[in-house]
């Protein structure tokens, strides 16, 4: 990703008159949609595109309102060409804003209107006031939420509305990129003269870039002021889509961005200019600290727990087990925790909730439990124009023991989860430890722990041809956290079972599993399988596809592979021949190296009188590779999944 300052005519020397030469000419006039437009089928430069952004404008004004107060607006108005039965998500719109004393956000102005041609004649259908919804996100979130109407296979959704923030020293990210093509794009920022701000670009597509400076009343009294307005235009803009392992594809879309610095004007003058340091304060100060050094309730009843458990680990588990039998986690995330005393009466709570009472807990042990700011790893790396507390989007813990000997990293708030057993979200290279004493540090999350899946599997083929066996499947650390979130994502045991059945065409005749809070999950199952009579059984070694082919087909990929962690499977099959087959064919064994993700593969056949095995290894000591090195991987990829798809050919004698 390459970033620099756009404050620069050479902008416009780099721009291309095909700026203004976009492929289908549009009137951005709101509703002036026209019979070409409407009656589009396909976009011949993207035909794989469910939608295509026909036009989209954004307008960003940082001014003064009437009252005096300083506030960041936006406009925005797009116009969507459904194309596919996929694009019509695209008239699903949804925002997270602020709502709490002093930062209280809003939109307004919304207006969603749907285009179809019916009969041979355009229908236009005004979005009613039903089909926009507001709702409590979090403690000082909430969610906005509207939906075209009439929306199907050829439609054109037009919508516009208006977003005004007192929270203007937020960095705003202005897209010049989506998930699906753009036909036209057009970008204003207008910025009063006493307003530093600083701008970045991402990205290298090809744009035009202007300013104007005009004079302006702003604020109050009718007071004049320069404004100065710099415009962004861009054309037949290609998508650039999500991928298969990649948490947030948007960062690396074209976009530019503005931070505001700093405020003079009068007898105002404010300076946004920040460290870590200062943020590091202003966390200190707020509700965070405070809530994790707070006392605990019940310290009786928690030294009782702990007493127990025997050593530091098993003191660190009770504390958290006592807490989240307290308090179970309403699967909200938020950055503030709420007063201790408040979630403990509801008895639910969102994950910063749940890691303040921890802390407590652990604190009141004689532990050192603090705080290690977050920013999800869907929300995008942690920019160096990201310098606020409100860069990161909740926090874990950093427990120390009381000499000092041992640490470890806890989310309490996640049954999956266990000391050093993070959600993959929060596995990010840059967390922030905010410690009770002394300097911030930075601390890298990605190699916490060794996450292995052993597997034994073992099986038997009868004279009539019906192959039975059983599996025994252990998971470590990050790989037990991804088995208990598959198994719990399913509503109960029989749909789980029913999709291990469809993965590895068997029928499973007994199941059992092991999920109990830790770092470890054991599951093991019997199963069978008929076979079609005939001369020959076809009899995969390796029962289940843990690398499906599908994901990474496309030749060529322009964003980095960002797997969940780091990861190892030891795969052991062995298979009894019974009587009357023989050996026809065995799976080719192989060994690969790929040194961009650290990764090894080796797969071995043998046979020994009737028995036949099969071990099989996969090592990937990397989770984050470049697109350059997106070749070697796909190969590694490819090679593991065609042995996941091997098969053991027996033939009647």
């Amino acid at each position: 990703m390459r970033t620099q300052r756009l404050f620069s005519i050479v902008l416009c020397i780099l721009s291309s008159l095909a700026c203004f030469a976009q492929k289908i000419p549009v009137n951005p006039k709101f509703g002036a949609v026209s019979d070409a437009e409407i009656d589009l089928v396909v976009y011949e430069p993207d035909t794989a595109a469910a939608a295509l952004m026909l036009y989209r404008e954004c307008v960003v004004d940082f001014r003064l309102s009437n009252g005096g107060e300083i506030l960041k607006e936006t406009t925005v108005h797009e116009r969507i060409k459904v194309l596919k039965e996929a694009g019509k998500s695209y008239g699903d719109y949804s925002f997270i804003y602020y709502s709490n004393s002093g930062t209280s956000e809003r939109y307004s102005d919304i207006k969603v209107e749907t285009f179809n041609r019916e009969n041979g004649k355009v229908v236009r259908s005004k979005m009613s006031k039903n089909y926009v919804f507001d709702e409590k996100y979090s403690n000082t979130l909430r969610r906005r939420s509207f939906s075209a109407e009439n929306v199907k296979v050829g439609s054109v959704i037009e919508v516009s509305y208006k977003f005004i923030s007192p929270r203007y020293y937020d960095s705003e990210e202005i897209s010049l990129q989506l998930g699906i093509p753009i036909n036209k794009t057009h970008v204003e920022v207008k910025i009063a003269e006493f307003f530093s701000i600083n701008r970045t670009r991402r990205g290298d597509i090809p744009m035009q870039y202007r300013s104007e400076s005009y004079t302006a009343s702003l604020g109050t009294e009718g007071a004049l002021a320069n404004v100065n307005e710099e415009i962004y235009d861009a054309v037949d803009v290609p998508a650039l889509r999500s991928e298969p392992y990649s948490f947030c594809p948007s960062q690396y879309r074209a976009a530019v961005i503005y931070t505001m610095s700093g405020i003079r004007h009068e007898s105002l003058y404010r300076n946004f200019s920040m460290n870590w340091d200062a943020v590091d304060k202003t966390i200190r100060e707020s509700d965070i600290i405070a809530a994790c050094q707070s006392r605990f309730r019940d310290a009786d009843e928690l030294r009782a727990a702990a007493g127990a458990a025997g050593d530091d680990e098993a003191a660190i588990v009770a504390a958290r087990n006592l807490v989240a039998g307290k308090v179970k986690w309403n699967g909200e995330s938020d950055l503030v925790p709420a007063a201790g005393k408040e979630v403990l009466a509801s008895g639910s709570g969102s994950d910063a909730d749940i890691n303040a009472l921890t802390a407590s807990a652990l604190n009141t042990l004689g532990y050192v439990a603090e705080p290690v700011m977050i920013r999800r790893r869907s929300s995008g790396g942690l920019m160096d124009y990201q310098i606020s507390a409100n860069s990161f989007d909740t926090f874990l813990l950093r427990v120390t023991t009381k000499d000092k000997s041992r640490v470890w990293f806890l989310d309490a708030a996640r049954d999956e989860g266990y000391l050093d057993v993070l959600n993959p979200e929060f596995l990010v290279n840059k967390a922030r430890l905010v410690p009770f004493e002394g300097s911030g540090q930075w601390l890298d999350l990605t190699h916490l722990a060794q996450n292995r899946i052993t597997v034994l599997a073992s099986a038997e083929v009868s004279e009539d041809g019906v192959l039975s066996g059983k599996a025994k499947i252990s998971a470590q650390n990050e790989s037990s956290y991804s088995v208990k979130s598959r198994y719990r994502s399913f509503d109960s045991e029989e749909a789980f079972l029913e999709d291990l059945e469809a993965d590895e065409n068997v029928e499973v005749t007994s199941f059992n599993i092991q999920k109990e809070y830790g770092p470890k999950v054991e599951m093991s199952y019997e199963f069978k399988k008929e076979h079609d009579s005939g001369e020959r059984l076809y009899i995969r070694p390796v029962l289940s596809l843990y690398h499906p082919e599908a994901a990474f087909q496309k030749e060529e990929r322009k964003i980095p592979v960002d797997f969940p962690y780091p990861e190892s499977l030891n795969y052991t099959f062995v298979l009894n021949i019974p009587e009357g087959y023989v050996v026809e064919e065995l799976p080719e064994s192989k060994s690969l190296s790929c040194p961009p993700v650290e990764g090894r593969i080796v797969f071995q056949m043998r046979q020994a009188g009737n028995n036949v095995s099969a071990v099989y290894r996969f090592v990937m000591g990397k989770s984050f590779v470049p697109a350059e090195d997106y070749a070697d991987l796909r190969l590694f990829w490819e090679t593991a999944a065609g042995i996941e798809k091997s098969t053991i050919v027996l033939r009647k004698k």
